[in-house]
């Protein structure tokens, strides 16, 4: 005979184990605590391998002929775009902010491995001084540094003139200094006319038509005009004329200070 005990139903013995629902959810609460653990320390090993401490720059080398950039403008400029370290600093922008320098024409950047930068820069090459505070390169590029440098022509004209005034001032330059006049500075008025000056200070009224004609002129009849000048100076030329052009003689105080100062 066989005694039963109310231990003895089915499934429901002492030494069963807890039931299946509770096994999942130990199981789930143990993987996300795995997750956890798994995601904490990768961004502690992040933090600790950030690019700018494992690659930072130390060292940045500028290349090239600067007479007029100071090396800490240049420093100035590109010290906000080092912070990422070496391998995530933006070129482009270390680029472009060296450009913006007023002196500087163009830049190129190389990462150096493992710690620096080589950045080349080429300075601006100005021709003249334009209007009353600029300077202008030979490609007709105006820029406003906070100096000029001595010695320079002078140009001047309406905005977007300085590319047609260059070409006059070269053109005009040579063919009068062919006969001894040095033009030292051109103009262009709001009324398209031309007025320049020679190196002794003689002024020349060119008007806005035919210039090209009127210098021909002035050239053809210039060993005349020397000769009838004899030793008194010549403060004015005015070639406006259709058919000749006017010479005004400098005073002859003025004309002592030309001799004086030439």
């Amino acid at each position: 005979m066989t005694t039963m005990t109310m231990n003895d139903e089915p499934g429901l013995s002492a030494g069963a184990d807890a039931p299946a629902p509770r096994r999942g959810v130990a199981r789930w609460v143990t993987g996300v605590a795995v997750v956890v653990v798994v995601v904490a320390a990768a961004s502690l090993a992040l933090e600790r391998w950030r690019p700018a401490s494992v690659f930072p720059v130390r060292t940045v080398r500028f290349e090239g002929d600067l007479a007029h950039v100071p090396e800490s403008d240049l420093r100035s400029a590109v010290a906000d775009h080092l912070g990422g370290g070496l391998l995530l600093v933006d070129l482009g922008s270390v680029r472009r902010a060296v450009k913006a320098l007023p002196w500087v024409e163009d830049a190129a950047v190389w990462r150096v491995w493992p710690q620096g930068l080589r950045i080349s820069v080429s300075e601006r090459e100005p021709v003249a001084v334009w209007g009353d505070d600029a300077l202008v390169t030979a490609t007709g590029h105006v820029f406003r540094p906070d100096a000029r440098p001595d010695g320079l022509p002078r140009l001047g004209g309406p905005d977007g003139s300085q590319k047609e005034v260059l070409q006059r001032f070269r053109s005009w330059r040579e063919r009068l200094g062919a006969i001894g006049l040095a033009l030292r500075a051109l103009r262009q008025d709001e009324r398209r006319a031309w007025h320049g000056r020679l190196a002794d200070g003689t002024s020349l009224a060119l008007g806005r038509n035919d210039v090209d004609t009127r210098i021909a002129r002035l050239i053809n009849a210039w060993p005349r005009v020397r000769r009838a000048a004899g030793d008194r100076g010549i403060a004015a030329l005015d070639l406006r004329y259709p058919n000749g052009f006017a010479v005004r003689w400098a005073p002859e105080s003025e004309q002592a200070g030309k001799d004086t100062h030439p």
